[in-house]
């Protein structure tokens, strides 16, 4: 069984592995946003030699994400846009996921430290909605796959 119909495979992986990997790089640098943004000890020291390879590891992934998403859009959001399948979290998804790009943005040039605060308070924020929606997501669309392969087994066994 595809993973995501219209795709290969192995793009469903890329999500899981950019997801995962951008989502584990965030929750890497937390403590840093925690001590640094919001002047609160995390009581976690960090290296601080990691903190480069962290970031890059993050806007890399996030960047891929994005461009993955313009790819669901050829075939796997407008066809659950059109049938209103999933498409609540889908479309939170796909905000957060833009809204994540703009903070992320701002985190860079926004010259003010009340405008990095708010920044990076909404890049975290929107980063945990993000994983959050995307298990959502995954887990809805896997029990409507099962629901609807459960209907067409039994409405086959019916027209034998």
């Amino acid at each position: 069984m595809k993973r995501l119909s219209g795709y290969p495979n192995w793009f469903f992986w890329l999500i899981i592995t950019a997801t995962a990997t951008a989502t584990l790089t965030g929750l890497f640098m937390l403590p840093w946003v925690l001590e640094f943004k919001l002047q609160w000890d995390p009581g976690v020291e960090l290296a601080p030699g990691l903190r480069l390879p962290a970031v890059v590891m993050h806007v890399f992934f996030g960047w891929l994400l994005l461009m993955l998403l313009g790819a669901l859009w050829h075939s796997h959001i407008r066809a659950g846009w059109r049938k209103r399948n999933n498409h609540h979290s889908g479309l939170l998804m796909s905000f957060s996921l833009l809204l994540l790009a703009l903070s992320g943005i701002g985190l860079y040039y926004l010259g003010s430290e009340q405008g990095q605060l708010f920044a990076s308070l909404l890049h975290s924020s929107l980063g945990l909605t993000l994983f959050s929606g995307f298990l959502w997501h995954y887990y809805h669309g896997r029990r409507l796959r099962l629901a609807q392969g459960h209907r067409r087994h039994h409405s086959h066994r019916r027209g034998r």
